[in-house]
């Protein structure tokens, strides 16, 4: 990781439900197909809590359509946050942090931070891209994401 460049990106929303509801929703990988669109699919191999392995599936481009990372749970409180990063044996890194804080009895903020290895662009596109244009990308689609997962989670 010491040698690969990053991209680091984060956002915050604020969803009017009690923080159970965010925070279990929010948390599990496996609903990440839900309001992420690059997820095919997230498969966990036990209950979500620190040392569970992920499988996640995702659409990156025609030439990686599914792709497959595997992600390690490093770090779980309970209503509070759940962070995931790549395990050592996978060619690019991702870290992805998930926080929860209540604002109200009826409100929660969470906070999605994620950063990257910028070599996955040229796997998946078979070209390189400037950082800046990468982050410009990510921040974006990560926008669009805390939208879709505020709709989500405040409809159920």
């Amino acid at each position: 990781m010491m040698n690969k460049k990053l991209i680091s990106v984060s956002g915050r929303i604020l969803v009017n439900k009690e923080v159970d509801n965010v925070f279990d929703f929010f948390a599990n990988p496996g609903n990440d197909k839900l309001w992420r669109a690059e997820i095919n699919n997230s498969i966990l191999d036990g209950p979500l809590q620190p040392g569970v392995i992920i499988s996640e599936y995702s659409n990156l481009s025609k030439k990686a359509s599914n792709n497959l990372l595997k992600l390690q749970c490093v770090q779980f409180e309970k209503n509070n946050n759940a962070v995931f990063e790549t395990t050592g044996s996978e060619r690019f890194y991702l870290k992805s942090q998930r926080m929860v804080r209540t604002v109200s009895k009826s409100s929660t903020e969470l906070t999605y931070k994620l950063e990257f290895d910028k070599s996955i662009v040229k796997f998946a596109t078979g070209f390189s891209l400037p950082g800046f244009l990468i982050s410009f990308k990510a921040g974006s689609d990560l926008k669009k994401y805390l939208r879709k997962l505020k709709t989500r989670i405040e409809s159920t």
